[in-house]
């Protein structure tokens, strides 16, 4: 049966998640009973054509067939099935849906610590204090907990801030032509430090990831082919998707084109401020990045975009522009610089009270 394994493993993008190999050996064996059902039946198609062909039966026979072997390979194939179904689908699925450790908190580690520190001396980091960013009492959980909100056509992803919370959001709050896509109340105190982004993904790798997807408009599904993550998002539902990336983004794409190297930051924004000032993170002197173009550029580099957030439901006459998204599997130093950026532009500059209101930041 290596072949059927062989010629799947051809058609299959690669694995890089921690459970991705329970998925893929429930497809090969759910295609060796189709390869057995498709050569079983075959071949007794074909006996019957030559059994019963009109010369040597050129009157009907009405009795019909007397023995119970077709009970007897019926009967197997149910067993099989339900072995297919019982060990192997139920087991797994249970493991990813149902016995999910709830996150817990868990001290950081002193050398992300050190590292934070060392953000301090980036130019235009004018603050001496990490605290100001990150505070004493900051959450760190021992997985990435995102929610994600799908809508036509796009994924909107949300994440909590240091203080580990997640700010409410309201239906009367969306304004999608304000860029309002999920209705976070930003005066709220859980809000504040919350991080939200449209079609990218960050993930820290080896760090098991916990996401809560919904939909606020139509049904959508959730599809990260590389990391055998396909889940719907239903309007009105909280669905938990469970798994651990394994791979960088970076050696990925090196591994296609060693000659071609990847820098994180020429894809992805840099931080920048409400006063327009960013943090050159990949020393081009601009807050500009390439991620506009970063199809074609990644096509000529290494022969293929990098990994992309997909849809596989058809959700309207936009579907195919859902799979624009881009996720980034990052090492944890890049996670940590990507997540330092983001507490940095928040946190940046002074803001007057009586100028902005109490509720502004």
């Amino acid at each position: 049966m290596n072949f059927i394994k062989s010629f799947i493993d051809s058609y299959m993008p690669p694995n890089y998640s921690a459970h991705g190999q329970h998925i893929d050996t429930l497809i090969y064996w759910v295609h060796y009973l189709m390869f057995v059902l498709f050569v079983g039946w075959g071949a007794y198609f074909i006996y019957t054509l030559f059994k019963f062909r009109e010369s040597k039966n050129p009157k009907a026979n009405y009795k019909g067939v007397t023995s119970h072997y077709s009970t007897y390979a019926e009967v197997g194939i149910v067993l099989f099935e339900a072995f297919l179904l019982i060990a192997l689908a139920l087991p797994k699925w249970q493991d990813l849906k149902i016995n999910i450790d709830k996150p817990k908190n868990q001290p950081i580690e002193a050398s992300i610590l050190d590292l934070r520190n060392s953000f301090l001396d980036i130019e235009g980091v004018e603050q001496d204090d990490i605290t100001t960013f990150f505070p004493q009492n900051e959450i760190n959980k021992d997985k990435q907990v995102i929610h994600i909100i799908a809508q036509t056509f796009n994924y909107n992803i949300h994440y909590p801030g240091p203080d580990g919370k997640f700010g409410p959001r309201h239906l009367d709050l969306v304004n999608d032509g304000e860029g309002e896509y999920i209705g976070l109340d930003w005066s709220h105190a859980d809000s504040k430090d919350d991080i939200v982004l449209q079609d990218e993904l960050i993930l820290e790798v080896g760090k098991p990831v916990l996401i809560y997807l919904t939909s606020k408009d139509v049904i959508h599904s959730l599809f990260l082919p590389e990391f055998r993550v396909k889940q719907d998002a239903i309007p009105g539902q909280k669905v938990a998707i469970f798994f651990t990336p394994e791979k960088t983004t970076k050696d990925f794409l090196e591994e296609l084109n060693p000659s071609e190297e990847f820098v994180l930051w020429d894809y992805i924004a840099d931080p920048e401020n409400y006063d327009y000032e960013f943090l050159d993170f990949n020393g081009d002197q601009t807050p500009e990045n390439k991620s506009s173009m970063r199809a074609e550029i990644f096509d000529e580099k290494y022969g293929r975009d990098t990994f992309q957030i997909g849809c596989a439901q058809l959700c309207g006459s936009g579907h195919s522009a859902m799979a624009k998204g881009d996720m980034f599997i990052v090492s944890k130093e890049d996670y940590q610089k990507w997540y330092f950026g983001q507490m940095w532009a928040k946190n940046s500059i002074i803001v007057d009270d009586e100028e902005w209101g109490d509720d502004d930041w």
